[in-house]
């Protein structure tokens, strides 16, 4: 299988072709278990059902969980590298080491 590259993972995760994607940071304990994924949250008033589509960021089990409507905010700086640094997800793409990634339904 061919290396999926930080353009075809953004289009995937944009275009649903991508529902989830877990993966770690090659040599960064704290981002050993990080999630973005496709999620749906239904609001029901009773009168009328509303199911809005997001992405779902989850990096690690305390505080660093953000959602976007639509697409993936690429300039967003998720990874916080402590004295490192910020950084988005294209700049830390080749310290990204995929443990799974489940694709939707084909064409």
């Amino acid at each position: 299988m061919e290396p999926l590259s930080y353009q075809q993972f953004i289009d995937g995760i944009n275009n649903c072709k991508i529902v989830k994607a877990v993966f770690l940071i090659e040599e960064y304990a704290h981002y050993k278990n990080c999630v973005i994924e496709r999620a749906t949250d239904i609001i029901d008033n009773g009168k009328s059902t509303v199911h809005i589509n997001y992405i779902s960021v989850k990096l690690s089990n305390d505080s660093e969980h953000f959602s976007f409507l639509k697409e993936f905010d690429e300039d967003l700086k998720l990874f916080d590298m402590k004295r490192k640094g910020k950084f988005t997800l294209k700049q830390m793409w080749d310290r990204i080491k995929f443990i799974t990634i489940e694709y939707g339904v084909k064409d």
